[in-house]
């Protein structure tokens, strides 16, 4: 079939807007501005009012990234494999009118499908250039695909460079003390016993602050490049662990106050000793963004049926509104304003999200100015 004047000067455009698209994808230079504009740029190429763009995580599920012209509280129940109830269940969201019909095409990269990108497009009585825009869209979706490829190594390169960063600055002060204390040692007939105990103890602290730097970077390392944090299950009270971390804690830092309150039965089937990593980080934490002066509350509630939960509350600034979002991702701290001894490779809630996860639980964070901070953990008592 012939096409009229009218629709090959509208295909020229549409190839001219293509063109603008691909040009502006190779030069996004954040992961989030892929992904605003792929949306954006497929609902204006297809003269579209909605667009979804989803993508795989590591388990092969999509989940919704970014949107254009739909309430982002409506996307928030998609998270399963690109199968026909998923694509009916998108279509249903984007189609509103009887003059609209849906059109998703899968982002490909490497052989593998990374995505889907979708639009409830406009039908034109008289037209039929169905197979025209599935290819416009996926021509827009090849070229989405691999700026996002491109976007995410970019970000695990950077990501990798302020690793090592981190790591270089934060293991070389404890290592600092350990050469400096042991170099003193050396000398030990000439120092008072007092002296030489002030010593073994500098040695031993930031010997344990360097170990936990190490644990944390291994685990880290399993849980984002590995098959996640192994965890081994046996009947387990937390009560008891929470209560024998904090008397080490205390031990630590014997100049905080914490205050423990325990309810019902706490018992289940959990791996202790990451329950007590899980405990240890949340208290570090606490001990890191509160007051010196102020008390820091734990509660352990098991009166639930099918749940027990960790709660920790301290009396310390409120968490930024925009930190909030992003507590839990590596790297990440609620505040720069921390000392030496305090410092740590910013990895500990992510591992506690992580291993949290792993016993099929949740970790939640409040923060308020006045109220202090509170971090939530639920653990099912069995999975």
């Amino acid at each position: 079939m012939a096409l009229g004047s009218f629709q090959v000067d509208k295909r020229a455009q549409q190839l001219r807007k293509l063109t603008e698209i691909s040009r502006a994808l190779t030069y996004a230079v954040s992961l989030g501005e892929v992904l605003d504009l792929t949306v954006r740029r497929a609902a204006e190429l297809l003269e579209s009012h909605r667009s979804v763009l989803m993508l795989t995580d590591d388990q092969g599920l999509l989940s919704v990234q970014a949107s254009f012209g739909l309430d982002d509280a409506m996307l928030d129940t998609f998270h399963e494999p690109l199968q026909e109830t998923l694509i009916a269940r998108l279509e249903a969201l984007l189609v509103k009118g009887p003059n609209e019909r849906f059109l998703g095409v899968p982002l490909v990269a490497g052989g593998d499908v990374t995505g889907l990108l979708a639009v409830a497009k406009p039908t034109t009585e008289g037209t039929s250039d169905e197979d025209d825009d599935e290819w416009l869209l996926s021509a827009l979706a090849d070229q989405a695909a691999v700026a996002l490829e491109k976007s995410r190594l970019d970000e695990t390169a950077e990501f990798r460079e302020r690793l090592i960063g981190i790591v270089s600055h934060d293991l070389r002060n404890p290592v600092a003390v350990i050469m400096l204390a042991s170099s003193v040692l050396a000398r030990w007939e000439q120092l008072e016993p007092a002296a030489v105990n002030k010593l073994i103890t500098r040695i031993q602290t930031a010997g344990r602050r360097a170990s936990d730097m190490i644990r944390d970077l291994l685990d880290f390392t399993q849980a984002r490049l590995g098959s996640g944090i192994p965890i081994g299950r046996k009947a387990t009270d937390l009560h008891g662990i929470v209560r024998q971390v904090v008397e080490e804690v205390e031990i630590a830092h014997p100049e905080r106050t914490f205050s423990l309150h325990h309810s019902g039965n706490a018992q289940g089937q959990w791996d202790p000793d990451r329950l007590a990593q899980v405990i240890g980080n949340l208290l570090s934490n606490a001990i890191a963004y509160s007051p010196k002066q102020s008390t820091i509350r734990i509660t352990t509630d098991g009166t639930a049926a099918d749940i027990v939960a960790l709660v920790m509350e301290n009396d310390g600034p409120a968490i930024p509104a925009e930190v909030l979002p992003h507590l839990f991702e590596p790297m990440r701290r609620a505040s720069a304003e921390l000392t030496n001894l305090n410092r740590s490779v910013g990895l500990g809630l992510y591992i506690v999200k992580h291993i949290v996860e792993a016993h099929g639980g949740k970790v939640s964070v409040t923060s308020a100015e006045g109220a202090g901070t509170a971090v939530r953990v639920e653990l099912p008592r069995r999975v």
